[in-house]
């Protein structure tokens, strides 16, 4: 790596976590000028921003914070702020401006697999707005914590061997990529861990969720029922599969069991990331 400017996007999950630890205590990083940052999507779950906090607490680790800001006029692109803790939007208004942001012409419609905007309006642009202040226009490595099993669907060695502007330490820093199970190895060794379940992370009720999963994390309890269907009935569509609404997800979660139903389809790499 010839840059010598890392932005570390911490996602809030344990991957980027270990990658935020490994950049931060390793020898190899330590001439690097780091910014360790977090782009909040105003739908992560309370237990999420738990563990963010106790990755500052306990690993000496600060974490700059922003949120998307957005605007409904033509002309005028995604900016950011940076937050503090209790500043956090913690009931979507961020996820809100953004969908408001992309509808303002003449796009209309929620995100989903044919339209998967989100991440870019929540992550990605406004961190890259972060690191150009900070660093220079593109003038830094993006720090991404991909690992063993998100090869090849996400990312092959080829595009890793010619990619300039991602880093993915997970991947290059160990003889062999980093996997759930050394996650777990990991995360045993440390004084906290992350509160719930990693399926249940990210947007409470992601899009790329398969249906099982979203039905489990109804079941597990979420504060968006209601804002998803404000926003199903204020954009005329749906951001699930098989254009399933809310309410129909709600439904099947609410059976007694869902032993019976259909549950081929697979989570579509279920990470709102940086990219």
């Amino acid at each position: 790596m010839t840059n010598k400017n890392i932005l570390c996007a911490i996602s809030g999950g344990r991957s980027s976590a270990m990658m935020s630890y490994l950049i931060h205590h390793t020898e190899k990083y330590k001439k690097f000028n780091v910014v360790y940052c977090f782009a909040n999507t105003g739908m992560e779950r309370p237990e999420t921003i738990e563990f963010l906090k106790n990755i500052e607490k306990f690993w000496n680790l600060e974490i700059v914070k922003i949120e998307g800001v957005y605007s409904e006029q033509m002309g005028i692109g995604v900016d950011y702020k940076i937050i503090e803790w209790d500043e956090l939007s913690m009931d979507a208004k961020p996820f809100e401006g953004a969908i408001k942001h992309l509808n303002k012409g003449t796009f209309q419609g929620l995100p989903n697999s044919a339209s998967p905007y989100c991440s870019k309006y929540l992550k990605t642009l406004p961190s890259k707005k972060l690191g150009d202040s900070i660093f220079g226009i593109n003038n830094y490595q993006l720090a991404l914590g991909y690992r063993g099993e998100d090869m090849p669907k996400r990312i092959s060695w080829a595009e890793i061997k010619a990619d300039k502007k991602r880093i993915f330490p997970l991947l290059t820093d160990f003889d062999k990529p980093i996997t759930q199970n050394d996650l777990n190895r990991f995360f045993d060794s440390q004084p906290f861990k992350l509160g719930i379940h990693s399926k249940l992370g990210n947007c409470e009720l992601c899009w790329k969720k398969s249906h099982k999963n979203l039905i489990e994390s109804i079941q597990y309890g979420t504060r968006f029922i209601e804002w998803v269907s404000e926003m199903e009935f204020k954009y005329n569509n749906t951001m699930y599969r098989e254009k399933l609404s809310i309410h129909d997800l709600f439904k099947m979660a609410s059976l007694p069991t869902t032993g019976d139903l259909n549950f081929d389809e697979q989570d579509d790499n279920c990470v709102c990331t940086f990219q």
